[in-house]
């Protein structure tokens, strides 16, 4: 994460705003967004690392990553499970490009199928998914209720969703995070899912290494929500 930060506010002159940078974490698009795409590699390493140590696949399954960004991850996701088939949706035009130009094979083997769109309107059929995931997307939900349950009917009764995210008490800290994001505590995480029928199953919280910005140095703290669609 340090390093993603240093090298994002380097990367142009002068140094972006908050506000530019909180847009383009949102969705990256136009000149910045190959930028963007990497860097978020980068930063979210550890906490992919985080959710793949939970994510519990079975040979055959069908798993969707909503807001897969450039898809670096993809092919570690794979490698979970055997004859494993993954979907992905991501709204930023510039990163659905990407992700369908570095991971072409895995999608003429017909292990990988992208879709550009929203978790609010997802194109797929009601049951299909026995797992789904998300890293650092549920901050940009204005109304999380409409995206839970689009994401519920896609899964099968059972199936588990994998929320990566960091703290909310670690988030308020940062300069980037501006009211674009929507910031909810574990407790109110919970209750907003078991409202549209999850069951919060485990949450794992782990230190990452601390960022400087702006001139100032933040701790980090990532944290893996898991929850299970009641039947």
């Amino acid at each position: 994460m340090l390093q993603f930060l240093k090298k994002l506010l380097q990367k142009f002159k002068p140094t972006p705003t908050p506000e530019f940078i909180a847009q383009q974490l949102r969705k990256p698009h136009g000149a910045f967004a190959k930028t963007i795409g990497e860097r978020m590699n980068e930063s979210n390493r550890s906490l992919y690392k985080l959710v793949l140590q939970h994510l519990q696949l079975q040979p055959g399954n069908q798993v969707l990553e909503i807001g897969f960004g450039n898809g670096h991850f993809f092919k570690e996701i794979l490698n979970k499970a055997e004859r494993l088939k993954l979907y992905g949706i991501d709204f930023s035009s510039a990163m659905v490009k990407a992700a369908r130009k570095d991971n072409a094979e895995l999608i003429r083997q017909g292990l990988l199928e992208l879709e550009m769109g929203s978790s609010d309107q997802l194109p797929y059929t009601a049951g299909l998914f026995d797992a789904v995931f998300c890293i650092n997307v549920i901050y940009f939900w204005d109304k999380p209720f409409t995206h839970l349950q689009e994401i519920s009917r896609v899964m099968k009764p059972g199936a588990r969703f994998y929320v990566g995210i960091r703290t909310k008490e670690i988030m308020e800290k940062l300069p980037f995070v501006t009211p674009l994001f929507k910031l909810r505590g574990k407790e109110e995480i919970q209750r907003i899912f078991g409202e549209c029928g999850f069951e919060l199953i485990q949450t794992q919280q782990e230190t990452e290494p601390p960022v400087t910005m702006y001139g100032a140095t933040y701790a980090m703290e990532g944290m893996c929500m898991v929850f299970e669609k009641k039947a």
